[in-house]
Protein backbone atom coordinates (compact mmCIF):
# COMPACT_ATOMS: atom_id res chain seq x y z
CA UNK A 1 0.00 0.00 0.00
CA UNK A 2 3.26 2.20 0.34
CA UNK A 3 4.12 2.05 -3.37
CA UNK A 4 1.86 3.81 -6.10
CA UNK A 5 2.79 3.24 -9.90
CA UNK A 6 4.55 5.92 -12.07
CA UNK A 7 4.12 8.50 -8.94
CA UNK A 8 7.69 9.94 -7.45
CA UNK A 9 8.13 8.13 -4.19
CA UNK A 10 10.03 10.95 -1.94
CA UNK A 11 12.28 9.97 0.57
CA UNK A 12 11.73 9.94 4.34
CA UNK A 13 12.99 13.49 5.88
CA UNK A 14 14.26 11.38 9.02
CA UNK A 15 18.29 13.12 9.22
CA UNK A 16 17.68 15.64 6.36
CA UNK A 17 19.77 18.01 8.08
CA UNK A 18 22.20 15.91 7.67
CA UNK A 19 22.15 15.73 3.73
CA UNK A 20 23.62 19.40 2.51
CA UNK A 21 23.49 20.41 0.02
CA UNK A 22 19.84 20.44 -1.93
CA UNK A 23 18.53 20.23 -4.72
CA UNK A 24 19.36 17.46 -7.71
CA UNK A 25 22.30 19.32 -8.07
CA UNK A 26 23.85 20.45 -5.16
CA UNK A 27 22.80 24.22 -5.69
CA UNK A 28 21.45 25.24 -2.07
CA UNK A 29 23.81 24.97 0.71
CA UNK A 30 21.31 24.67 3.72
CA UNK A 31 17.72 23.63 3.78
CA UNK A 32 17.59 27.63 5.66
CA UNK A 33 18.41 28.67 1.90
CA UNK A 34 16.30 25.63 0.48
CA UNK A 35 12.74 27.62 2.37
CA UNK A 36 13.55 30.71 1.23
CA UNK A 37 12.66 32.25 -1.95
CA UNK A 38 14.99 32.03 -4.70
CA UNK A 39 15.78 35.83 -4.52
CA UNK A 40 17.19 35.72 -1.40
CA UNK A 41 19.20 32.11 -2.34
CA UNK A 42 22.73 32.66 -2.15
CA UNK A 43 24.00 32.72 -5.59
CA UNK A 44 27.43 31.59 -5.16
CA UNK A 45 28.96 29.84 -2.51
CA UNK A 46 31.82 27.60 -2.09
CA UNK A 47 31.96 23.62 -1.75
CA UNK A 48 34.09 21.01 -0.11
CA UNK A 49 33.97 22.02 3.47
CA UNK A 50 32.91 19.61 5.95
CA UNK A 51 32.45 21.78 8.73
CA UNK A 52 28.61 21.83 9.46
CA UNK A 53 26.82 24.69 10.12
CA UNK A 54 24.14 23.73 12.78
CA UNK A 55 21.72 27.14 12.65
CA UNK A 56 21.43 26.80 8.90
CA UNK A 57 21.47 23.09 8.43
CA UNK A 58 24.13 23.18 5.37
CA UNK A 59 27.91 22.68 5.32
CA UNK A 60 29.57 26.39 5.76
CA UNK A 61 30.14 27.83 2.67
CA UNK A 62 32.01 30.62 2.50
CA UNK A 63 35.06 31.43 0.68
CA UNK A 64 37.98 29.29 1.74
CA UNK A 65 41.48 28.11 0.22
CA UNK A 66 40.41 24.29 -1.83
CA UNK A 67 36.79 24.65 -2.19
CA UNK A 68 34.95 24.97 -5.47
CA UNK A 69 33.14 27.83 -6.31
CA UNK A 70 29.67 27.07 -7.63
CA UNK A 71 28.29 29.42 -9.48
CA UNK A 72 24.37 28.94 -10.15
CA UNK A 73 24.34 31.64 -12.96
CA UNK A 74 25.74 29.33 -14.98
CA UNK A 75 23.74 26.39 -16.83
CA UNK A 76 23.10 23.20 -14.96
CA UNK A 77 23.92 25.18 -11.78
CA UNK A 78 20.71 27.20 -11.39
CA UNK A 79 19.27 27.25 -7.67
CA UNK A 80 15.72 28.32 -9.13
CA UNK A 81 12.51 25.92 -8.36
CA UNK A 82 11.33 24.45 -5.54
CA UNK A 83 10.35 27.26 -3.91
CA UNK A 84 7.94 28.87 -1.23
CA UNK A 85 7.14 32.32 -2.77
CA UNK A 86 4.23 34.08 -3.25
CA UNK A 87 2.10 33.83 -6.02
CA UNK A 88 1.51 30.64 -8.49
CA UNK A 89 3.83 29.57 -11.82
CA UNK A 90 6.93 27.15 -12.63
CA UNK A 91 8.85 25.71 -9.48
CA UNK A 92 6.94 27.48 -6.57
CA UNK A 93 5.95 24.46 -4.70
CA UNK A 94 4.38 26.38 -1.43
CA UNK A 95 3.14 30.06 -0.21
CA UNK A 96 5.77 32.38 1.15
CA UNK A 97 7.21 31.60 4.56
CA UNK A 98 8.13 34.50 6.63
CA UNK A 99 11.37 34.38 8.05
CA UNK A 100 10.16 32.93 11.54
CA UNK A 101 8.14 30.42 10.28
CA UNK A 102 11.41 29.25 8.40
CA UNK A 103 13.30 29.23 11.53
CA UNK A 104 10.81 27.72 13.17
CA UNK A 105 10.52 24.66 10.08
CA UNK A 106 14.68 24.52 10.64
CA UNK A 107 14.28 24.29 14.19
CA UNK A 108 11.75 21.31 13.61
CA UNK A 109 13.60 19.31 11.26
CA UNK A 110 16.90 19.38 13.61
CA UNK A 111 14.26 17.09 15.63
CA UNK A 112 13.82 14.64 13.05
Amino acid sequence: CLQEPLAYKARPLNGVWATPPFLHNGSVPSIYHLLSPVAERPATFYLGSKEYDPVHLGYRHERAKGLFALDTSKPGNRNSGHEFNHGEGQGIIGRHLSEPERWALVEYLKTM
